[in-house]
């Protein structure tokens, strides 16, 4: 879930009366409204004013979610719900935005009437139908200690009853649809069929044929949406309740309790807002206008769809922040500020306090800026001295020529190092950083990012200095290495410097194994084959080892610990979440299978304290490493794969 923050403005409404147990606003308002509503005759007077949150329920990995509105179908008064059984299925289909409820009837009524079917049911299903409406957006409001939290709704589904088992009953009798109809049954929405809405004899397929090729129709635009199962938890369990408490509610009780101890909250999702302030955009958007809207959001789609390449948002997540900027410009090479880093990072790493300046001075740690842009520092970058220094020298001359190098220049930068560094360590020097236009002249992969140097034109001045100092000591570097090649023998330089470049290759290359192999390991627990499929699925030029992939998991940098054939991240770099997974190791490391209350004892038996999670982020933590089984009605966890 995610809180954006505080909005400036809070909206108008007429005064409401609400019971105790809903909240103690009674009404909310809006300053800009304030004057031109109110006058000494209006009985419509402001009550009360109150801060509104808005939560996107996007904060992984804290919690991720969506809110849907169910709209159940219409029973007269004299039938109310109670008798539709117990829910036993639900089901999504993701991108449609489409639910499906199962629910298990009670086995003492009867829900079949003998004039239309012999046969007992015993199980009913709601199917959905998706109400969208792109000219406006809906939220679902809550009132907390005169605080307002506003959360998107997802989709609304319309909910029907799906005779889906009527239709596959009628095909293989090869019965016409009146069949299934009584004639002495009544036809009204008050019929004791168990069901509110009756489907038409028109509306249903009259042929084999026809249904076969609704199905066609059907399967084909499901073939990338399909169904899946979903956990369910009902209104009255700890899990909705936590849910509720700790991920709705939760931003009005902590900005509530902030007032009271008056301090400046310094959550990430307790910021204030940057609200778009285009008056046309607005009046657009209220006026129904929605197609600029649309067309941003369809872009949002499709930049998300192409950044799940494994360093998608829940993974960057569970990374420390230092970490979560050092990924992203190793994913890219050359980083633009606001393109890359400030895209692809979390929204709760870019909420937090210090802004852009705390993001430029985590990318001080890790990265150099050139032209504007952003490149992993080469001590990062596993080079030996001389390709450290060759690597420096290019972007040196990147800078200072505005991204851009003729082949001549290239051609004297080679030459510098002629001796030293091997062609093959040129170039993948060369090709890190570089491409080649159709003139084979060689620019910076990203364009200069004038943007960044009219904002922030200290930052530029401060890397610009350190070029001029790092370029003297690249000059004084060449110039002992040249007096000491004269006087050793040629023989001597050419082995050790073949030495020295395989080494550096294999350190390259191990590097880049341990920035994978976390990232994977970050998205759940991996045996050492499936973990090797998928690292050599991303380096298709390079062939990844096993004895590579065995030393890179042993690394104390790594934290990666072997729990029953299977490969996990002992630790991610959230302390709350790394001192649960440690209970949670060290149980699977003794047991075979483990209940929740055995973890929550051994947890508070560990640290004299109970676990503070969210439930949903201990249901995460469980699902990252173990599986749920059912065995003899009690829910236990087993290590993945050790089923």
């Amino acid at each position: 879930m995610e809180v954006d923050g505080i909005g400036p403005a809070e909206a108008a409404v007429p005064e409401v009366e609400m019971h105790p147990s809903e909240g103690a606003l009674e009404g909310v308002d809006a300053p800009a409204a304030a004057n031109a509503a109110v006058d000494t005759d209006s009985d419509d007077e402001i009550v009360q004013e109150c801060d509104v949150y808005l939560n996107r329920m996007f904060e992984p990995p804290d919690f991720v979610g969506d809110m849907y509105v169910l709209q159940y179908p219409l029973r007269p008064v004299y039938r109310p719900y109670g008798d539709q059984g117990a829910l036993d299925r639900v089901d999504l289909k993701a991108k449609a935005r489409q639910l499906r409820f199962k629910y298990r009837l009670n086995q003492n009524h009867h829900f079949a009437d003998d004039d239309v079917m012999s046969q007992t049911y015993h199980d009913h299903t709601l199917s959905s139908t998706v109400v969208a409406n792109p000219n406006c957006s809906y939220a679902v409001g809550v009132i907390h200690q005169g605080q307002v939290t506003l959360t998107p709704v997802r989709a609304i589904n319309q909910l029907r009853p799906d005779f889906d088992h009527f239709d596959k009953q009628r095909v293989k009798m090869n019965l016409p649809p009146s069949a299934f109809l009584s004639s002495d049954a009544p036809q009204d929405a008050g019929s004791d069929s168990g069901v509110e809405e009756a489907v038409a004899p028109s509306a249903m397929p009259s042929t084999e044929a026809s249904t076969a090729n609704a199905a066609d129709t059907k399967s084909a635009a499901e073939s990338e949406d399909t169904w899946k199962r979903l956990d369910f938890f009902g209104p009255d369990s700890h899990e909705a309740k936590d849910i509720y408490l700790q991920h709705i509610v939760w931003p009005a009780v902590a900005a509530a309790e902030a007032g009271r101890e008056g301090y400046e909250p310094e959550h990430a999702r307790l910021q204030e807002l940057a609200f778009d302030t285009d008056k046309r955009r607005f009046m657009a958007a209220m006026c129904g206008q929605a197609e600029e809207q649309n067309k941003l959001r369809l872009e949002k789609q499709k930049t998300a769809e192409q950044n799940q390449d494994g360093l998608s948002v829940p993974i960057l997540s569970k990374m420390p922040i230092e970490r979560q900027v050092e990924a992203v410009v190793r994913h890219y090479g050359v980083a633009s500020f606001s393109q890359h880093i400030k895209k692809r990072l979390p929204p709760s790493t870019l909420r937090m306090k210090g802004g852009d300046d705390m993001l430029i001075d985590l990318l001080r740690k890790c990265a150099t800026l050139v032209c504007g842009n952003w490149v992993l520092k080469t001590e990062l970058a596993s080079f030996s001295e001389l390709e450290a220094a060759a690597r420096d020298l290019l972007l040196f001359a990147l800078d200072k020529k505005d991204g851009a190098l003729t082949l001549t220049e290239m051609g004297a930068i080679t030459k510098s190092f002629r001796g030293f560094v091997s062609n093959d360590s040129m170039s993948a020097i060369f090709s890190e950083v570089c491409v080649q236009d159709n003139t084979k002249n060689y620019k910076l992969k990203m364009k200069s990012d004038q943007d960044f140097a009219r904002r922030f034109p200290d930052v530029v001045k401060e890397f610009q200095d350190r070029f001029a100092t790092r370029r003297a000591e690249i000059m004084e570097l060449l110039s002992a290495k040249n007096a000491m090649r004269k006087t050793n023998s040629p023989g001597a330089v050419g082995a050790g410097r073949r030495e020295q470049a395989l080494a550096a290759v294999n350190n390259r290359h191990m590097s880049k194994l341990v920035h994978e192999v976390r990232e994977v390991l970050l998205s759940g627990a991996r045996p050492l084959r499936e973990l090797k499929r998928e690292l050599q699925s991303k380096n298709k030029q390079t062939e990844v080892k096993e004895e590579d992939l065995l030393a890179v998991l042993n690394m104390p940098e790594l934290d990666a610990v072997q729990v029953r054939g299977i490969w996990i991240l002992s630790k991610t770099g959230t302390d709350a979440y790394d001192r649960f997974r440690k209970v949670l190791l060290s149980l699977f490391k003794l047991r075979d299978s483990v209940t929740r209350k055995e973890i929550m004892d051994e947890y508070e038996q560990s640290y004299e304290e109970k676990c503070k999670l969210s439930d949903y982020v201990i249901r995460q933590q469980l699902r990252e490493i173990s599986e749920k089984v059912e065995d003899r009605g009690q829910t236990i966890y087993v290590v993945k794969g050790d089923i």
